[in-house]
Formats: C-alpha cells, sequence, structure tokens
C-alpha cells in the first residue's frame, strides 16, 4: 500500500486508476486518516475494484510533492490515465473516498 514517488510516477505515467494518500509521519490528521484509508483499500480490493488505493510518504521525494502541488496534508488524489481527476485536502470519512473512486472507474 505503502509507495515511493519513482514508483508514484510510474502508475501515474501508466494510467493506473487510483487513489493516493499524501501524508507525513508528523501529521496528526494524516494519523486520523491513515485507519480510514487502508479500511477504505481493503474494502475496494475484496471488492475486486480496478481502482488501487496507495499511501505516499510527501517526505520522501520533494521533487515529486511539489510537482504534484501538496501544500498540506493530507492530500488524498485521484488519478486515472495519467491525469489527476479530483484532489481533497483533510481527513475524508470512506464514503467520501468511495465518491472519489468512482471519478476514475
Amino acid at each position: 500500500m505503502n509507495i515511493t514517488g519513482e514508483e508514484l510516477r510510474s502508475k501515474i505515467s501508466s494510467g493506473e486508476a487510483m487513489i493516493v494518500d499524501m501524508y507525513a509521519e508528523w501529521c496528526g490528521p494524516c494519523r486520523v486518516l491513515g485507519p480510514i484509508v487502508e479500511r477504505f483499500a481493503n474494502t475496494m480490493k475484496s471488492e475486486g475494484s480496478s481502482v488501487a488505493v496507495y499511501k505516499y510518504n510527501i517526505e520522501s521525494d520533494r521533487e515529486l510533492t511539489s510537482e504534484l502541488g501538496i501544500r498540506s496534508v493530507p492530500t488524498i488524489k485521484a488519478f486515472k490515465g495519467g491525469q489527476e481527476v479530483v484532489t481533497k485536502v483533510g481527513v475524508l470519512q470512506e464514503a467520501q473516498l468511495r465518491e472519489m473512486a468512482q471519478m476514475v472507474l
């Protein structure tokens, strides 16, 4: 579920439909969102969804973080066809994550 900057670049380039939780270790709200994203990822996987769910530590690749326009965490981005489809900032609930997934199906 955790992904490096290099892996994220590759997955965006490949056009994969995905939701990415952009977080930082020191971020309190990120620690609140983490278990919600993990539950959501497990639900998506068990349902056989074609939308992948990843977590990306923004401090692991500051260049990519800047390219993606991350200015605060947590930030959740959805990608499809190599393009960013939607971005949301802050702690989301599972229903909001599911709405994002619907946008990239």
